[in-house]
């Protein structure tokens, strides 16, 4: 396994991580689809870094030796963009010939990155060429398919497709697809502030050919032993009305190839399912079924930490909305059940480590609840720890 390379997207990870707060996943499913050649959709409101963060990892990619961006394609989509916009203008050296020729020169057909602003604003007549080109890197001009180098298209809405069928197709050619909020922790939200200010950040860059090498390696990757948690995953999402596209299963293998070649494994484990959660949801009401139940299968000590984080973040909200004439008492109440809830955690690591499971996420919850207990002992108790 190419360590060299795969530490380089280790970095590149870490770096977007310091950048964008409480994006840890997003920034996972991104390096996941660039590993697998698969697409990934942001969907979120409006100022929630969705561009930001697609671009901040264009640019720590794709980069040729003497320091210029390469094939890089970016976009904002509306009601009357025009099939030029995306693939060119028709070359009129070729209409004299009578051929309808596009010239393709910095458009999408030559990018081996793209990002795609409100994706699902775009029309009929650029969706026709948008479908083969996600799906099949294929490119028809003048009638001839040509296939294009594109590795990964990033696309970015404030909300789901409208009820067309043409953009349910646009909607399935997202293999990966992550809601996106804003930044909910005050300690998240104080660090984003800070690194406004800052401005300058230190930046890895991968070239192109050190990215076919880490896909290369990810394809090499064990997925056999993880097929029948594939399969039970299946079978309990279809009982609970969640019926993703065969389709969709069969190419969540080479996402689990690629997460488990981040992880520095040669073979995917039940662990690496955790990505599904952001592949098999059809609808977004389907979200927090479809994370619990990958949950429970991948590692139910990190199901069952998610539950006791939502009950600190409960327990913090009621805290810190209670009224002054309240303060200490409140405060008392939410800092033991803050503690027991972080004891808890504690014990779930143990869990988790002694069956030699990842740790990392039950680290950051365990954080988060420390997090709000300090809070709460320093608004109300009057304590700073």
């Amino acid at each position: 396994m190419g360590e060299g390379t795969r530490e380089k997207l280790l970095k590149v990870e870490e770096e977007l991580s310091g950048l964008f707060f409480e994006r840890k996943e997003e920034i996972r499913g991104l390096l996941v689809g660039l590993l697998s050649r698969e697409h990934v959709l942001l969907l979120g409101p409006p100022g929630a870094a969705k561009s930001e963060l697609a671009e901040e990892l264009c640019s720590s990619i794709l980069w040729d030796g003497g320091g210029e961006r390469v094939g890089y394609f970016r976009w904002l989509l509306s009601r009357t963009s025009t099939p030029e916009e995306l693939f060119g203008p028709v070359s009129l050296r070729a209409l004299e010939e009578d051929s309808y020729r596009r010239k393709t020169k910095g458009k999408l057909p030559e990018a081996r990155i793209a990002f795609l602003d409100e994706v699902f604003e775009c029309n009929s007549a650029v969706l026709n060429g948008l479908l083969s080109v996600l799906n099949e890197r294929l490119f028809f001009n003048d009638g001839e398919p040509t296939t294009i180098p594109l590795e990964m298209v990033v696309a970015a809405s404030n909300e789901p497709p409208e009820e067309r069928e043409e953009l349910a197709a646009l909607f399935d050619r997202f293999l990966l697809r992550y809601v996106v909020s804003y930044v909910k922790e005050d300690a998240s939200f104080k660090a984003m502030l800070g690194r406004e200010s800052n401005g300058l950040r230190e930046r890895t860059i991968l070239s192109t050919p050190e990215l076919l090498e880490a896909q290369e390696e990810a394809r090499k990757v064990d997925a056999s032993g993880a097929l029948p948690a594939v399969a039970a995953l299946r079978r309990e999402l279809s009982e609970a009305g969640v019926s993703a596209s065969d389709r969709r299963y069969a190419k969540s293998l080479k996402l689990l190839r690629a997460n488990a070649y981040l992880e520095g494994r040669e073979e995917v484990t039940d662990e690496d399912l955790l990505i599904l959660a952001n592949v098999l949801w059809v609808e977004p009401g389907q979200i927090r079924d479809v994370r619990k139940k990958v949950m429970v299968l991948a590692s139910p000590e990190l199901s069952e930490a998610q539950d006791l984080l939502e009950e600190a973040q409960e327990v913090f909200k009621k805290a810190i909305s209670a009224p002054q004439e309240r303060a200490g008492e409140e405060g008392q109440e939410a800092n033991a059940k803050l503690k027991e809830v972080t004891n808890r955690l504690l014990a779930l690591r143990n869990d988790a480590e002694r069956v030699s499971r990842g740790t990392q996420k039950i680290d950051e919850a365990l954080a988060a609840v420390v997090e709000m207990n300090k809070e709460v002992i320093h608004r109300w108790l009057g304590i700073t720890i």
